[in-house]
């Protein structure tokens, strides 16, 4: 933040009372508030802007939908998906006509902005309504209000007061509206990890943002009393947020960031976070980014960078730059998430393996538990679908969400329990990991889509014991033992890199154009393998792109029969090219690597199923 703390101070402490001008205190404390990112605005892109200053708002940032200036409906009939009212009511279309009118200082772009709020306030039912209109929710309410990541109506309001179609009569329709809908807001908060934070940081934001509001002091108190429980609570002692999903314990980590500087700068907003958790939250940020467990999206390839400069700049602020390594170590596990990342380096052309056997984290997590990511080279090889789609009639979304989709095992296709898992072991050298973890929830034939909302149907006994042993910069074995029932089908599921894949079926690998292979070692009678790309009925073969459309990629499966109450073990070796595989039937616990410069590696376990290079 470039403000120094006696600047900031001053310009505190110079804000006007309630008799003296309001446009000039919400530019004063606009410009206090400069350095969070509520505060900031996009890059301005004109032809977007001229389109939503024409009635188009842009669904997903990328998809245009009319909605026209005045007599828009706000319940979002005209997209049929869980997330458009959401992102209407959002108001993420101000930002683009804000950057534009401050590029600019087109009117147009500022009559705009105040052609959708005003149709938005033509039917406000706050505070006094009984439940929140359609279209509205708590979380969107928050976020529409502006939070400290989010500009909403007051973040963006002192780019627009320079504009005569903000005039007095109609900045005192939206102060009352804001007022009124912050009220609302305060009384009716809703529990749930993220939407809860968001909420009470809206609330402190408003009344940093309007200080002369007349329940500005109450609406601060509210927000902070609680946000002094919920930045402590809502995270695990290895610094990980409670939902256990990159994407969420950015946004959730980044409050807790802000709070932790707005405590130096405002003393009435101290929400009493301990800056040693947060150093320990942005660790998990950076390790988690490029593996999109769960409702996330993978970074691509080479954003490490960008993070690591970021969480030196966090550490930075939090004073503890001087005590802390200038990135994470290679291999950290994260034992109350659950989750365990290992690299060969800090660069984009790195070796990556991430593991999930975490503890359940609630809605936003999928039913993937022991699922895993791998990068070689810096190149997808093993893949999470991660955030398909949150519209549950889409095919895709139950999908996305579904053990299946995923890097791990299931019983005859069928998924899960919301249940935990067990991270067993994780141990590394220089030069290898092994992971460990166990399932032991069963499998269930039920529709789960933000939950098993109609049951969880039939189901079978079953578990999953899964071990990874990675010599580092060669090959990757996945050692899976599982029991249950006999008759059934053991599907042993590896999303792969978006390319072109080549499957030889008789020989159960699967190899890609690099060179990278998919291998069943020893595959027991009754096998079978088929790998499919971008299918939609049913689904499968897809991955998540950050605000793209889902890309169809391979999905390779294998399958193989029960055995009753008998665990079945299978090999899988992920290498490069010149790397081959094979097991000695006499020896039924080894595998043996032949490497490319003509030595071989003799991989052996006992009955912890823990793999040792001989």
């Amino acid at each position: 933040m470039r403000s120094t703390r006696r600047t900031i101070l001053a310009t505190l402490a110079a804000l006007p009372a309630l008799s003296e001008d309001r446009r000039e205190a919400i530019r004063r404390s606009g410009a206090a508030l400069a350095g969070y990112p509520g505060q900031q605005l996009p890059k301005a892109d004109l032809e977007q802007a001229d389109k939503i200053a024409a009635g188009v708002v842009f669904f997903q940032r990328r998809i245009p939908v009319e909605v026209g200036l005045r007599g828009i409906d706000w319940s979002g009939g005209h997209v049929h998906h869980r997330s458009w009212p959401e992102q209407l009511n959002r108001f993420f279309h101000l930002g683009p006509l804000a950057a534009a009118y401050a590029a600019t200082r087109n009117e147009r772009y500022a009559e705009a902005a105040r052609a959708y709020i005003e149709d938005w306030m033509r039917g406000d039912p706050y505070p006094g309504a009984n439940k929140r209109r359609a279209g509205d929710s708590a979380l969107t309410m928050s976020i529409r209000l502006g939070t400290s990541e989010h500009a909403g109506w007051t973040g963006h309001l002192p780019v627009f007061l320079a504009s005569p179609a903000f005039d007095d009569t109609f900045l005192d329709r939206m102060l009352a509206s804001l007022s009124g809908q912050a009220q609302y807001a305060a009384s009716h908060l809703a529990v749930g990890p993220n939407w809860y934070i968001s909420q009470l940081d809206a609330l402190v934001f408003l009344s940093l943002r309007l200080p002369f509001l007349k329940n500005a002091d109450t609406l601060r108190q509210t927000g902070i009393d609680r946000l002094r429980h919920e930045l402590t609570a809502q995270f695990t002692n290895d610094g990980a947020h409670i939902e256990r999903t990159p994407s969420y314990h950015h946004w959730m980590t980044s409050v807790a960031m802000t709070y932790v500087d707005l405590a130096r700068r405002f003393p009435q907003v101290d929400a009493r976070v301990d800056p040693r958790r947060v150093a320990r939250s942005l660790d998990y940020t950076v390790q988690s980014e490029m593996c999109g467990f769960n409702d996330s999206d993978p970074a691509p390839n080479g954003a490490s960078a960008k993070y690591l400069a970021e969480r030196r700049d966090s550490l930075a602020r939090l004073g503890l730059a001087d005590r802390s390594p200038s990135s994470p170590p290679l291999d950290q596990v994260f034992p109350d998430a659950g989750q365990v990342f290992s690299r060969t380096a800090w660069d984009r052309n790195a070796d990556s393996l991430a593991f999930d056997a975490a503890r359940w984290g609630g809605t936003h997590t999928h039913l993937a538990r022991l699922s895993f990511t791998l990068r070689l080279g810096g190149r997808v090889v093993i893949a999470d679908p991660g955030r398909l789609s949150y519209e549950m009639s889409d095919p895709l979304g139950p999908y996305g969400r579904s053990t299946a989709a995923h890097a791990t095992v299931s019983v005859d296709g069928w998924n899960q329990s919301s249940a935990d898992a067990q991270l067993l072991r994780a141990e590394f050298t220089s030069d290898s990991a092994t992971l460990q973890g166990r399932y032991q929830a069963g499998y269930w034939k039920g529709r789960y889509g933000w939950s098993f909302a109609e049951g969880h149907g039939d189901g079978v006994w079953g578990e999953h014991e899964r071990t990874l042993y990675w010599a580092k910069r060669e090959y990757l074995i996945v050692l899976d033992c599982v029991t249950t029932d006999a008759g059934h089908a053991i599907h042993n599921s590896f999303p792969l890199g978006a390319g072109k894949w080549t499957l030889d079926s008789s020989g159960f690998r699967c190899t890609s154009a690099e060179g990278f292979s998919v291998h069943f070692v020893a595959p027991p009678n009754g096998a079978a393998v088929d790998c499919v790309e971008g299918r939609r009925q049913p689904p499968r073969g897809w991955l998540s792109q950050r605000d793209q459309a889902p890309l169809p990629a391979p999905h390779l499966e294998f399958r193989y029969p029960s055995a009753a109450n008998h665990p079945v073990v299978s090999v899988i070796v992920i290498a490069p090219s010149g790397y081959q595989a094979h097991a000695d039937p006499a020896h039924p616990n080894e595998v043996v690597i032949a490497k490319p410069d003509g030595k071989v590696d003799r991989i052996t376990w006992g009955p912890d199923r823990v793999p040792r290079r001989n």
